[in-house]
């Protein structure tokens, strides 16, 4: 099968020496060739960690179309933060029956992308679907080479529309043992774990990252008062997820589902992650924690607040703080019910649950109650 790789950073090249050693034809592209130079020249990845040895790429690319023609699945590698453009630079290429996946799709991420190729394709028979978070914990090396950290044990995945989610999950689930398909797309795209961690561990590191200096930024970034905050942030979260009638999110049940450590509490199990132990700061402070993290994360569930009269008082002012260091409206660019058109999705949701309460029948599918 032809897989094409959007993006060849960290995550693209783990993708592509993963997919290689399963036996797929590989097609990578990236915009930038500084980024494939070395892996072009010597035709492949050299990768290091939980997967090792050297593994062909057929196409190496800046060429988007040439990436993309006849490929079955589209791997989107990039900051969520890009998603926007790359559908933009995809749609006039796509045939009928591709699969894009979105890793990860952030918060909203397939409802972004749908909604731009509709706009220049108008509906064309193709399916997308997101990762709640990468699959790998990996990172890019000099040359071509990725050291993949770790292979998580499992990771959520879901399609727009949830309709679809079961039927795209029969055709990844060979090449992704590890995917676990949620067929609530509200569940999937709000549980993301990026938004949570990265800008407030950040803020709270910001003059570390502004003068470069180095440090581990889970482990030595992250402290108990600083996980209060994230505490607090996860309640404001969780208080959205209590009128949409999803499942309460609990950081540290994640953190055992992906990586298999047990703790009781957010900073716990930031500790108890290997994985996370030396994973440096980013040298310099604009970065995607700021820049894909608050946009495509804390912006859209800040917007979801306000349309239901929930206060996100925590929420609000780590989307303010990191628009001011960065010099960046994070609110303006950033994804809202409103730029979505997605105010319909979340009314839906409590019509759903509003017809629930009023007649007593059976609760459909996607709502829960813990």
């Amino acid at each position: 099968m032809k897989i094409c790789v959007i993006g060849a950073g960290s995550g693209g090249r783990a993708f592509s020496a993963y997919l290689s050693s399963k036996g797929h034809l590989v097609s990578l592209y990236n915009r930038s060739f500084s980024r494939i130079a070395d892996i072009r020249k010597s035709r492949g990845i050299r990768a290091m960690g939980e997967l090792e040895g050297f593994f062909l790429v057929d196409i190496v690319t800046q060429n988007l179309p040439l990436a993309l023609k006849g490929a079955k699945i589209i791997i989107v590698v990039t900051p969520a933060s890009a998603h926007g453009e790359i559908a933009k630079e995809i749609a006039p290429f796509l045939e009928d029956g591709q699969i894009i996946i979105l890793n990860p799709g952030r918060t909203f991420g397939s409802l972004e992308v749908q909604r731009i190729i509709e706009e220049i394709r108008g509906k064309i028979p193709i399916f997308i679907g997101e990762t709640q978070t990468l699959l790998f914990t990996s990172r890019a090396l000099e040359g071509n080479k990725v050291e993949i950290i770790k292979i998580k044990n499992q990771v959520d995945f879901s399609c727009f529309p949830e309709k679809y989610t079961d039927l795209i999950y029969e055709i990844l689930k060979e090449i992704f043992p590890q995917l676990n398909p949620i067929d609530d797309y509200l569940e999937l795209t709000l549980n993301n774990i990026g938004m949570l961690l990265h800008p407030t561990i950040s803020l709270f590191n910001a003059g570390l990252m502004d003068f470069g200096k180095k440090f581990k930024f889970y482990s030595e970034g992250t402290t108990p008062r600083v996980c209060l905050v994230l505490e607090k942030i996860e309640m404001e979260i969780n208080a959205i997820f209590e009128k949409l009638g999803l499942k309460q999110f609990k950081y540290f049940k994640w953190a055992k589902k992906s990586y298999g450590i047990k703790a009781d509490s957010i900073y716990e199990a930031i500790q108890k992650i290997e994985e996370y132990k030396n994973i440096y700061a980013p040298p310099q402070l604009i970065t995607r924690y700021f820049t894909e993290d608050v946009p495509t994360g804390l912006v859209p569930i800040s917007s979801i607040g306000k349309h239901l009269g929930i206060k996100t008082e925590t929420i609000d002012s780590v989307i303010n703080l990191s628009s001011t260091l960065c010099g960046i409206n994070f609110r303006k660019i950033g994804r809202t019910l409103d730029n979505l058109q997605a105010n319909s999705l979340i009314d839906e949701r409590i019509g759903d649950i509003r017809d629930y309460t009023r007649t007593k029948i059976s609760i459909p599918r996607k709502i829960y109650y813990d």
